[in-house]
């Protein structure tokens, strides 16, 4: 292993601003190209839940600068998340390439928060070299807050008292990260969670979400530079990551501006990532940091390819592929609590009806999928044995039927209240094993409905490629909450969320199925 060094330093912005960085070098005299991670959460830890430390890139060849943005860390100012970032990271940019072990050249790293301060800039700024984001996305309202107008609710509280908590330690405020902390440990922010930011960062971006949310206002828009996304980039995703439309929607931009990315979505959750992915990263940086133009033109890096969840195997993503497979819903009124009755049938179309009903006192539950406490594969056959879900089913399989995109459901729904969840899950069925595998959810909060009036709606479910096995089933089961991943629905269209209330109101739920039916959509819109 060769011998690595670190040092702090200090960049001083043209606000007079310092941002403190963490540098690890090769102990060779010379000079490398530069993987820079900008990041809120401390430079020590530099993100080794999920990328290996910075000595370990130092070692192959790298400076490694990882730094603290404004209002975090030890580095100076104010945080205000995203709306920050774009002429402090230009700045760094520039700070980096002129810092003495540099040779100029700069790749960046990170993702969650730092993937999408790599597409933050100055418009007039130089590009950097090549850029990796990963687990991110673009749209705060779409890939940071909400599935189809339902809060993330677990998550971004959680992600949120995070933040708070740091500015406590700021503060050095040991109270307030003590309370904090255990409502984190206890499970007791999923009730007092709203509370405690109010009490103890009310600035909070995740407030700010919420609000946006409640009350239909904008959200900032994230502005990209086309000359950053003609740049060589790796987009990195996972297919139980909460961002992964995200990945889809930033490749689409940058060959809209003319890039040509590589994508890479596998079998992991925004922490846990496949076996491989650092190698993987290394190869990248090092065909675009480590080599003359010429050479990459001849030896281009390019990877564009999705996991498949059943046959454990990579698959090419397909830009223009389009299946061509609806599913019809069919019940007499028992899919609720007869499997029997509820049929999901390959291109027919359906019939029938059933109703379900919400009790807010002991809500539908979620877990796995990519918003769910405990995020991947899981197996909900007990889970469906509840009378408030709906279960459809197709029979077994007489041969393999890949799945790969968006899953979407559209169907005619009645309310008694004014406003409701629809909640989602499709999973894979074997039989003589007794698994009901979910591998996809989604979620649609509907609000301000005319009370007993039909409204047809349309929910989009999480991208995913897996192939139905031959002597399998496929299940989509639908219930009206997915506590705690989205907050639980009033029923009256307040902006009251989370968990439950004396005042929150029992939902009752007609489903119209000749006018219901699922279909595969591209990742590529």
């Amino acid at each position: 292993m060769r011998e690595v060094k670190w040092v702090d330093k200090s960049l001083k912005l043209n606000d007079g601003v310092e941002l403190v960085s963490r540098i690890w070098a090769p102990k060779d005299k010379g000079s490398w190209p530069a993987l820079l991670m900008r990041q809120p959460y401390g430079r020590e830890i530099a993100s080794t839940i999920t990328y290996s430390h910075p000595e370990w890139w130092a070692s192959k060849g790298y400076i490694v600068v990882v730094q603290d943005v404004r209002g975090q860390g030890s580095s100076g100012g104010v945080f205000k998340g995203f709306s920050q970032e774009p002429s402090d990271t230009s700045e760094t940019h520039q700070w980096v390439r002129s810092l003495k072990e540099c040779n100029g050249k700069l790749g960046l790293y990170g993702f969650s928060y730092q993937g999408l301060t790599q597409l933050t800039g100055t418009k007039d700024s130089k590009p950097p070299d090549c850029l990796s984001p990963a687990m991110t996305g673009i749209d705060l309202k779409n890939h940071w807050s909400s599935d189809g107008g339902a809060f993330w609710w677990n998550n971004n509280i959680a992600w949120g008292l995070q933040i708070a908590a740091l500015k406590m330690r700021r503060e050095n405020n040991s109270l307030g990260w003590e309370e904090i902390r255990s409502a984190l440990e206890n499970k007791s922010y999923l009730r007092k969670g709203l509370d405690l930011l109010k009490k103890y960062d009310p600035n909070n971006f995740i407030l700010e979400w919420l609000n946006n949310l409640n009350q239909n206002k904008d959200f900032l828009q994230i502005k990209l530079i086309s000359s950053w996304l003609k740049k060589p980039m790796l987009i990195i995703g996972g297919l139980w990551d909460p961002h992964l439309g995200g990945a889809f929607d930033l490749y689409q931009k940058s060959k809209a501006a003319g890039g040509n990315p590589d994508i890479i979505i596998g079998d992991s959750t925004h922490l846990n990532w496949w076996e491989g992915s650092q190698n993987t990263l290394l190869e990248f940086f090092d065909n675009h940091l480590k080599t003359n133009k010429e050479v990459n033109k001849i030896n281009s890096f390019k990877n564009k390819k999705i996991w498949n969840l059943s046959l454990k195997k990579w698959d090419v993503i397909e830009e223009d592929k389009i299946q061509d497979c609806k599913f019809g819903l069919k019940s007499n009124g028992t899919a609720n609590f007869e499997i029997i009755d509820g049929s999901l049938l390959l291109n027919s179309k359906g019939s029938g009806w059933f109703s379900i009903v919400h009790d807010p006192w002991r809500p539908f539950q979620a877990e796995g999928g990519h918003l769910g406490p405990n995020p991947g594969l899981f197996d909900r056959y007990i889970f469906d044995k509840r009378l408030d879900v709906g279960v459809f089913q197709t029979n077994s399989f007489e041969e393999d039927l890949q799945l790969s995109g968006i899953p979407i459901l559209e169907t005619s729904v009645t309310s008694d209240k004014k406003s409701f969840d629809i909640c989602l899950a499709l999973s894979l069925v074997n039989e003589q094993d007794k698994t009901v595998n979910q591998f996809s959810t989604g979620f649609l909060r509907v609000k301000n409905l005319q009370i007993d009036e039909k409204c047809d709606c349309e929910i989009a479910m999480h991208p995913t490629n897996i192939t139905i096995l031959k002597g399998t089933k496929l299940r989509l089961s639908i219930s009206a909450a997915a506590y705690p991943a989205i907050g639980v629905n009033s029923g009256f269209g307040d902006d009251m969320l989370g968990a439950p209330t004396i005042n929150h109101k029992i939902i009752n739920l007609s489903f119209e199925l000749n006018k219901t039916f699922m279909k595969m959509t591209p990742f590529f819109n």
